[in-house]
């Protein structure tokens, strides 16, 4: 679709980093799309533009769409960072739920929460948008990620991933159909459960991701709550503002109790099949830092494993290689930021900017190699070599958007 992009002055040290900055600008073009006036060809209908991430995935995503919306705003897009939010508070009108992407078979799922962080980034002071936008993130946090039939686990009053596949039993095409409808296999759940969590696929969740208390999603729903206070105090809601902080400090104790590994000092998935964390080394355990739930000492004992993960193109995903795309050698852009962005809350500058000029580099000589920036990057050898379960994309909507935002709020690129 025909869009009119803001003209931009870049100014960085680096003048290939202007260079990338530049053609980030002008790819918005290729990457902003207007759903069809109907559901075609699996896709839904949504009532305003929004970014898709290029290559084979022309959907709106959810999780993507946070990390879009950060490079949206440093691109002066800020109409159509809004416009993306408001897609979203149309979709739990509309379908309940939050889900996977625009694409119907996506429906019986959703993906890591990020509503209330991008209802920050577009409030611009919007109080009456507020109040709305408020009201219906509330209902996602209640009736999708509070739902004890589905996200919710009673016995550690935490929060999991799941897929409910009886939303799916209908929808054309879904592999689903393929299976006897009295014996659907576990493991094809477990799969679909495992791709909600954005982490499809990893050696994280030990092929179970339905049975595990993960990490980020719970520093996400205390993130919620945290936001939700603030929220609340600013529409003048002060007993509500009172309730969401308690419900967070709550949750900060249970995560204490169950994600925290004091011997190892990170946080690690809490399998509640067997009562045990499972050790698996990850970006996971930096998402506490991103969501303000570590306490100090918790931060300085995180940041102390930087090294784990720490290689030549920025923070490899896992400390495993499991052929897995989310695991190592790939290092993606949105856990840069989680890591680089959490750091910095907690003082860590040194730290943050190490990580943040590593990435930066790889992605930019990798673009004057190729001309393209890319989905994922192999950040072990730095190239592009990477695994995963279908071809690299090129593209690409939270690359291209994290490469904006780590470049003038870390490197001290200006933007005019």
């Amino acid at each position: 679709m025909s869009i009119d992009l803001p003209k931009i002055q870049v100014n960085c040290e680096n003048k290939d980093m202007e260079q990338v900055i530049n053609y980030i600008q002008q790819y918005w073009k290729q990457l902003i799309v207007k759903s069809p006036p109907f559901t075609k060809e699996q896709l839904f209908y949504l009532p305003y533009p929004y970014v898709v991430p290029g290559g084979v995935f022309q959907q709106l995503f959810y999780w993507d769409s946070y990390f879009t919306i950060l490079g949206l705003k440093v691109s002066k897009l800020h109409n159509l960072a809004r416009g993306i939010v408001d897609v979203f508070l149309y979709e739990m009108d509309i379908y309940g739920i939050i889900p996977n992407s625009s694409e119907t078979a996506h429906l019986s799922r959703s993906q890591p929460p990020f509503l209330s962080s991008m209802i920050k980034e577009v409030l611009y002071g919007d109080y009456e948008w507020l109040r709305c936008a408020y009201q219906k993130a509330k209902r996602e946090y209640e009736y999708v990620w509070m739902d004890p039939n589905t996200h919710y686990h009673a016995a550690t009053g935490l929060n999991k991933y799941y897929d409910n596949l009886e939303k799916m039993l209908k929808v054309k095409g879904e592999a689903y159909l393929h299976f006897d409808k009295l014996y659907i296999p576990s493991q094809f759940w477990q799969e679909r459960t495992e791709a909600e969590s954005g982490w499809d696929y990893t050696g994280r969740f030990h092929r179970e991701c339905g049975y595990f208390i993960p990490v980020d999603l719970n520093s996400l729903l205390y993130k919620y709550e945290i936001d939700f206070s603030d929220f609340a105090f600013i529409l003048g809601y002060e007993d509500e503002a009172r309730s969401w902080k308690q419900q967070a400090s709550r949750r900060k104790k249970l995560m204490d109790n169950y994600l925290w590994n004091n011997t190892l000092g990170m946080y690690l998935d809490f399998n509640f099949m067997n009562q045990k964390q499972y050790i698996y080394p990850s970006l996971a355990t930096f998402f506490p830092l991103w969501a303000g739930v570590a306490s100090s000492e918790q931060a300085e004992r995180v940041k102390n494993k930087t090294p784990i993960f720490l290689h030549q193109g920025g923070m490899v995903t896992s400390s495993y290689h499991t052929g897995f795309q989310w695991d190592s050698p790939n290092g993606w852009a949105p856990l840069q930021w989680i890591v680089i962005d959490g750091l910095r809350k907690y003082g860590f500058k040194k730290e943050s900017f190490e990580i943040a000029n590593r990435w930066i580099s790889l992605c930019t000589n990798m673009f004057r190699q190729y001309g393209k920036l890319y989905e994922k990057y192999n950040v072990v050898d730095f190239n592009i070599n990477t695994t995963g379960r279908y071809p690299l994309q090129e593209g690409f909507g939270w690359t291209n958007a994290i490469y904006n935002k780590i470049a003038v709020d870390v490197l001290d690129c200006k933007i005019e």
